[in-house]
């Protein structure tokens, strides 16, 4: 039986609600470190076990959103990297794990997006939101919170992102417009 961190089941339980899968895959990769990407399943079991899920429902959700694409895909998806399960495809795990560079994040969490059917977006207007791209950080390139927000923060002043609104967590990241000559 996998080993949760009693500390961790104590901060999950201070919640007033109920976790669903893809929110405790989320808080798992970022605050219980394991080898490799992802959370393993008897790991993500163990503490749902632990904080008393409904395991019927638990499971239910986990089932509704696991995938085995390798790359994005739209919705509330988890991606099953062989036993582990993670928030991000393992595609993304392979091109940025030995990397911080938050203009490579922003670069490859916008090659997943796609415009509706007859609908023209200009793809220099794109972004993803500071906290999207903060937590993809923290879990793919395995660092702390403060830290990606100094690297955010020096990245947007060396002119490698761009942030028009650096204290609003829901503003966008995007990369410099690249002028044509």
């Amino acid at each position: 039986m996998a080993s949760v961190d009693s500390d961790l089941v104590n901060q999950l339980a201070r919640h007033d609600e109920y976790f669903t899968a893809r929110e405790l895959v989320r808080f798992l990769e970022r605050h219980h470190p394991v080898e490799g990407p992802g959370i393993p399943g008897d790991l993500l079991e163990a503490y749902a076990d632990e904080l008393d899920y409904d395991r019927d429902r638990f499971d239910t959700s986990l089932q509704d959103r696991l995938t085995d694409a390798r790359s994005w895909r739209p919705g509330d998806r988890l991606y099953r990297i062989g036993d582990n399960v993670s928030i991000y495809p393992e595609s993304w795990h392979e091109r940025l794990a030995d990397t911080t560079d938050l203009s490579e994040y922003v670069e490859v969490m916008l090659e997943s997006v796609q415009a509706p059917e007859g609908i023209e977006i200009d793809r220099d207007d794109l972004g993803v939101t500071q906290e999207d791209l903060l937590t993809a950080v923290e879990i793919i390139g395995e660092i702390d919170h403060g830290e990606a927000r100094s690297i955010l923060k020096r990245q947007r002043l060396d002119g490698d992102l761009v942030l028009y609104a650096f204290q609003n967590p829901e503003e966008l990241v995007r990369l410099p417009r690249e002028d044509s000559e």
